[in-house]
């Protein structure tokens, strides 16, 4: 062909696509972020549902039904008299079984990704507001290596942990953005996103109402960094319309909140003793022992030995005691972190925001002001622990500048080096002990001996396996504890309906329904004791205690039994 006609002929056209080096270099530290995560926690895809997992399993026709989602809206978290309302969550939990179905690894995968994210959407925070990068790295790198997030993420139940921090993220993400020149409020026609992802944050835990205070500090960071006085009236009513919206965002919950769970439990929370010791205390001893919980969270949270899936009763004893170590050491922690938000308010705003992030991030579960569900648990340290991240982050930070900078980046280096290996190795061996149910119980036993609920657990767990003897130790060592445990002295009962004591199983089943809170699953154990006597007419009586006038459920069992029976 000649070359004239060649030239004339259309050329292909080629796309090109190219990242500039900033856009490439947010790719590579979501990749990392990715990777850590999935390096340290990955193998919880393997796990099971576990322990309050079972509520998924529970609520699965609900969640199943695509029709259902108004009823997920006016739906309580699981039952009414917990006081919790997080409908996010349930949704996302529906969301999950839409795209995965209904095995435990899909839960799972969701959870390191919205995990991941998190880390990274911490760097974007950090940069943005301080344009600082190595600070910002290092602060995403470090809370995604905390091993004490490892129930918030190998536990599925610690997904609204996840949801509520992500969430409230993108809200802050969202009012620090730079807007384009505009005329008039079409410059915050983006604020709504603010209200509605600090909504969707409040949603999915509670504890995300430490975002409010923590945005008018961001909004305070955000003009005091571009050299703007934060007190002139056209700055504060410029940032007006972000905080309507976010006030906007958490009103809209609250009413929701109150429309579901009543007036009754919109605040208050049902608990047991077992739950939580600190509600049945007295104000001086709930004081006390709620400071020595801080010292415990802290500490844990940098130095992650002998992490535990339980401290309910009677593991952390109530302190009667003002003068003890740890009450001491909690306090100066408090007051540390209320009195560090001003102290480096102007000389280390990192710090400052560290402060308060984990002053109002630990404040909704301190039980300092009210009693919440429970004493203490590692997923709820999941928000707070921010803050401990950017503490780390800037003392990381303040090495990699000191003199001479050669010797001090090799020290640096090998300190975020080794704290890197060790809370991987801490997080890896910690995410497998919530694999499964057994697992779970014998590592709860193991750093809880003294809670009465990892002690009935583990009798538990002895008992499905068939091992009698070690259950029975263990549900009478439980009893030791506090013999007002109903499922413990469900379990129990079990135990000496198997030896074929039906007078003594008899016994504890009803023990276990005279309860506060009744284990009402002892109705279908009373009727497996009539049964076993031959009393059937007994049985469909206790069973009609349980499931009402469904005939066809009541008569399945028997029928059930006395197949099983011949």
């Amino acid at each position: 062909m000649p070359e004239d006609l060649k030239q004339n002929m259309p050329q292909p056209v080629k796309f090109e696509f190219k990242l500039n080096p900033e856009a490439k270099a947010k790719l590579i530290f979501l990749a990392v972020c990715f990777g850590l995560v999935f390096l340290i926690y990955g193998r919880s895809i393997l796990g099971d549902f576990v322990f309050d997992d079972r509520a998924i399993v529970d609520h699965q026709a609900l969640l199943t039904n695509l029709n259902s989602s108004d009823k997920i809206l006016a739906l309580p978290f699981w039952t009414e008299e917990a006081g919790l309302y997080r409908p996010v969550t349930l949704f996302s939990y529906a969301l999950n079984i839409l795209l995965f179905g209904f095995e435990p690894a899909g839960f799972h995968f969701i959870n390191l990704i919205l995990y991941a994210l998190s880390g990274f959407l911490i760097y974007l925070l950090v940069e943005k507001l301080f344009r600082k990068k190595l600070l910002a790295y290092l602060s995403g790198i470090i809370f995604l290596l905390l091993p004490i997030h490892a129930e918030a993420v190998a536990y599925i139940t610690g997904r609204g942990e996840i949801l509520a921090l992500l969430f409230s993220l993108l809200a802050f993400l969202e009012i620090i953005k730079n807007k384009p020149p505009a005329v008039g409020l079409k410059k915050y026609k983006n604020y709504w996103l603010a209200g509605l992802w600090l909504f969707l944050a409040l949603g999915s835990k509670e504890t995300a109402i430490a975002a409010l205070p923590l945005a008018a500090l961001i909004i305070y960071f955000r003009e005091t960094t571009r050299g703007k006085n934060f007190l002139r009236p056209e700055v504060f009513f410029k940032n007006l319309p972000a905080a309507a919206w976010l006030l906007s965002g958490t009103a809209a919950y609250l009413a929701l909140r109150l429309a579901v769970l009543g007036r009754l439990h919109f605040l208050g929370v049902e608990t047991s003793l077992v739950e939580n010791p600190l509600k049945f205390a007295a104000f001086w001893p709930r004081i006390f022992t709620s400071l020595k919980v801080l010292w415990l969270y802290t500490s844990k949270s940098f130095w992650p030995l002998n992490l535990c899936s339980d401290y309910s009763y009677n593991q952390i004893p109530i302190i009667n005691n003002f003068f003890n170590w740890e009450t001491l050491l909690g306090l100066t922690i408090l007051l540390f972190s209320a009195a560090a938000v001003f102290l480096f308010l102007k000389r280390a705003p990192l710090l400052a925001l560290g402060s308060a992030w984990f002053l109002f991030g630990y404040l909704p579960i301190s039980n300092l002001f009210f009693p919440t569900g429970t004493i203490m648990g590692e997923r709820l340290m999941y928000f707070p622990s921010v803050g401990l991240s950017f503490f780390l982050a800037y003392v990381l930070d303040a090495v990699f500048k000191l003199e001479p900078r050669k010797v001090f980046n090799y020290l640096a280096w090998g300190l975020l080096a080794g704290l890197a290996i060790g809370y991987s190795v801490i997080g890896f061996l910690r995410a497998g002990d919530w694999q499964t149910e057994e697992r779970l119980f014998v590592s709860a036993a193991e750093c809880a001996p003294s809670s009465v609920l990892s002690r009935s657990n583990l009798g538990a767990a002895y008992y499905l396996e068939g091992n009698l003897v070690q259950a029975k130790k263990e549900l009478l060592a439980a009893q030791e504890i506090y013999g007002g445990y109903p499922k413990g002295i469900n379990n129990l009962g079990l135990i000496y309906w198997k030896e074929g004591d039906n007078i003594k199983a008899r016994e504890l089943f009803l023990r276990a329904l005279d309860n506060r809170f009744p284990y009402y699953g002892a109705y279908e154990n009373l009727a497996l004791v009539s049964l076993a006597e031959g009393k059937i007419d007994e049985a469909r009586g206790w069973l009609g205690k349980l499931y009402g006038n469904d005939k066809m459920t009541i008569e399945e069992i028997i029928n059930n039994y006395l197949m099983a029976a011949e």
